[in-house]
């Protein structure tokens, strides 16, 4: 990190974060690192800063323009963030003094940036101005959209043309507010209803999820790698679409199975989970790094049947399986909730370029697959060129080996309207209150 970065400045390792994110960084990165260094009041201070600002990015720059004479984004990166800092506690956090937002931005603007008067008056006029800030009109319903929702205006045009202005209105209201957090209960060492009684005897409150059969949402208490249960395996953190995405597949014990982009390896556990540890689940990603985050959860998880293999999903040819997952590489889209960040560094470009990728993959995974077997393709992502076009392009060629199968045989009774006629299951848009997530399952015939 950079020297704005001490460790009793949460607003300047905000700020270094910010800057990191527009050269193309991921945030959760840098604030895994970072949160490791302040106690529990200034690790969520940081963390409410970050993703504060990105979930509001686009209306603090409609805003900032509003008392500036030029542009903001139009200056250096330490400016314009110290900016959005600002104006971010301004006008969201109640519990932030106005002169300790405005002080500590002028702070940051002396030594970085090297605009200290120019964020002083901008702030202060903004304060004195707040009352007569004008916003985007109605006769460009996505722009205004865009900018009261802070998302990027070429995807909010996309979900209004699909969906219409209002259901694409109550998305982004969803995709501004913190994503729940929900846990899956590691069923070789305890049920969900005693995972529940044991956070409970620690200060967490935990209701069952609604679709997941083994999902928990947490609703009170912080510090999960803190609790017992945590550290004895009992649970992993995991949202329930993505759940249902394993349960799915529907993989039994003693079947060999791959998980063709397994990374960090929540599904590989689930998958192992519904097996009962029973079998051979090759866990296979192409980035080493991200190979050890599967190892350490598997090790926490207590789970014996995952074997880790570093290789690349559109060309790995080393074994046949009974079951396939293919969770491929997306743009995201789905997810943006969670990652804020991915708002302002994903384009149309983005999709057309994972396309490309998610076919080759699906193409050479299906080739692994004996007869008999099945295979689920899934993203988290809300567009149809990754999704439904990708599924189309490869059951057009292998329509005489493949065939879409029923997915809602898999799944529980709650989560069975999720599928469609076209078989294909969808939480985008319709349960906002899960990651957007698309799958499909497909057999390949005998």
């Amino acid at each position: 990190m950079n020297s704005v970065a001490h460790k009793d400045n949460p607003r300047g390792n905000a700020l270094e974060i910010l800057r990191r994110v527009e050269e193309g960084a991921f945030a959760d990165t840098y604030l895994e690192r970072t949160r490791q260094d302040f106690d529990v009041r200034d690790s969520a201070f940081i963390l409410e800063l970050v993703y504060g600002t990105l979930r509001n990015r686009a209306l603090l720059d409609w805003i900032l323009n509003r008392f500036s004479a030029q542009p903001v984004e139009k200056t250096d990166r330490w400016t314009r963030n110290i900016l959005r800092l600002g104006a971010y506690q301004m006008l969201f956090l109640d519990k932030v003094p106005v002169s300790a937002a405005v002080d500590t931005s002028v702070d940051l603007a002396k030594q970085y940036g090297k605009k200290r008067s120019y964020v002083n008056a901008l702030l202060r006029n903004l304060d004195r101005n707040r009352g007569a800030i004008s916003y985007p009109g109605t006769d460009d319903k996505a722009r205004q959209l865009a900018v009261l929702y802070s998302h990027p205006e070429w995807l909010v045009r996309r979900w209004t043309e699909r969906f219409g202005a209002g259901t694409t209105e109550a998305f982004l209201l969803a995709n501004n507010h913190p994503a729940p957090l929900i846990i899956r209960t590691n069923t070789l060492r305890t049920t969900r209803e005693e995972l529940k009684a044991s956070l409970g005897s620690e200060g967490v409150t935990a209701v069952d999820t609604k679709y997941s059969p083994v999902g928990l949402e947490l609703v009170s208490g912080s510090g999960i790698q803190a609790l017992s249960s945590y550290r004895k395996g009992w649970f992993m953190v995991q949202d329930q679409a993505a759940q249902l995405i394993s349960l799915m597949l529907a993989p039994k014990p003693g079947e060999t199975v791959l998980d063709a982009c397994a990374a960090p390896g929540g599904k590989a556990a689930h998958l192992a989970e519904i097996m009962q540890d029973r079998g051979l689940l090759i866990a296979l990603d192409a980035d080493a790094g991200r190979i050890e985050k599967i190892r350490e959860n598997i090790r926490r998880l207590g789970i014996a049947i995952i074997k880790t293999v570093q290789g690349d999903a559109a060309r790995y040819t080393d074994e046949s399986f009974d079951k396939i997952l293919i969770d491929a590489p997306c743009s995201g889209l789905g997810v943006l909730r969670r990652h804020p960040d991915g708002r302002w560094t994903k384009s149309v470009r983005t999709i057309s370029d994972r396309r490309a990728l998610q076919k080759q993959i699906l193409k050479n995974c299906a080739g692994l697959l004996k007869p008999g077997g099945a295979f689920v393709y899934a993203t988290c992502t809300t567009e149809p060129e990754e999704n439904e076009d990708v599924v189309a392009d490869f059951m057009h060629t292998r329509s005489r080996e493949f065939i879409i199968d029923d997915a809602r045989l898999y799944l529980p009774q709650a989560a069975a309207p999720l599928v469609g006629s076209d078989g294909f299951f969808r939480t985008f848009p319709r349960e906002p209150e899960m990651d957007g997530f698309f799958g499909v399952r497909i057999v390949r015939k005998s």
